[in-house]
């Protein structure tokens, strides 16, 4: 697939220095195999902190940048790269502030889509990725308090924060221009939804309800699944999702919850008495069905591995 090139979207302020010249006396590099509008996406070339700025986002772009080789069609040009969370308030409610350890996500705005890559604290990327078309966004909307809201044609709604101050006063602006851009091309490619999964291995598009990827043949967990083994042992669901931190914590959850209804079971040999074993059991089962609707929930929002691609 190739698109039209945008070179003439955001023009450079001429009695500024350029983002190229900088780069290069900071002796900073990025992929010559990708297209980047260096002047969108580092717009602050002079003033106070542009230095760390600019090193900090490049670092950040370079954690994705083979990722992005893979995703970028011909013609496709990176304007922006941001890292945030993206909110959740069930998952907020349930786990705190350990559920912005499973949420890191790094946007790339494109002159064609928004590429979402799952990633760690850090901006090094992980197994999950979306693309959304400009098109499939009804409403976008940047927050005082810095929180990304987007609400999708399909009807989904989705909240993201955690962004840099720079990127907070940055982002905002470049996503509408790329936006209104768009829409005035008319461009309107069919999705099977608004915000479609990407095969983590070959980044080809793999259909809503759809959990084995046609180009390539590697296969995904379903969200069920994935919500039986957490049922039977919590963190064996977010193991497999990758989460190792939080499935660590979990597991002594599920350690607990097993000992409980072990003691229950043996005092109910001992003295013939059911209470110990009604309570062991009902502790067992509210503790890891929560544990399940959880990753439910988190399973949902995009594809888990499960196999590697077929070969052939």
């Amino acid at each position: 697939m190739s698109v039209a090139r945008s070179d003439e979207l955001f023009t450079p302020d001429p009695t500024k220095p350029t983002a190229e010249d900088r780069m290069a006396e900071l002796n900073l590099s990025l992929s010559p195999e990708i297209d980047y509008d260096l002047d969108s996406m580092f717009p602050k070339t002079e003033g106070w902190g542009w230095k760390s700025q600019m090193k900090k986002k490049a670092k950040l772009i370079q954690q994705i940048e083979p990722e992005l080789l893979d995703c970028l069609h011909e013609g496709e040009r990176v304007l922006y790269v941001a890292k945030g969370v993206r909110y959740s308030f069930v998952e907020f409610y349930f786990m705190g502030l350990w559920a912005s350890m499973i949420n890191h996500t790094q946007f790339v705005l494109t002159n064609l889509r928004v590429l979402m890559i799952h990633c760690n604290s850090r901006g090094k990327a992980k197994r999950t990725f979306w693309m959304l078309y400009y098109s499939q966004i009804e409403k976008f909307k940047g927050t005082w308090n810095g929180m990304l809201n987007l609400k999708l044609k399909d009807g989904k709604k989705l909240s993201f924060s955690g962004f840099s101050k720079s990127d907070r006063k940055e982002m905002p602006t470049i996503f509408q221009q790329a936006l209104d851009r768009y829409r005035e091309s008319g461009f309107d490619p069919t999705t099977s939804q608004s915000l479609e999964n990407l095969c983590s291995y070959c980044k080809d598009q793999v259909p809503a309800q759809t959990h084995t990827c046609d180009n390539c043949g590697a296969t995904y967990w379903t969200p069920t699944q994935l919500a039986w083994r957490s049922f039977v042992f919590p963190s064996w669901g977010d193991f497999l999702m990758g989460h190792t931190s939080i499935a660590v914590l979990e597991m002594f959850g599920g350690i607990i919850t097993w000992t409980t209804l072990l003691i229950g079971l043996q005092r109910w040999a001992e003295t013939g008495n059911t209470v110990p074993l009604v309570v062991a059991l009902f502790a067992f089962v509210i503790a890891h069905s929560i544990d399940a609707i959880i990753t439910v929930k988190i399973a949902k929002k995009g594809l888990h591995p499960r196999t590697m691609p077929d070969p052939a």
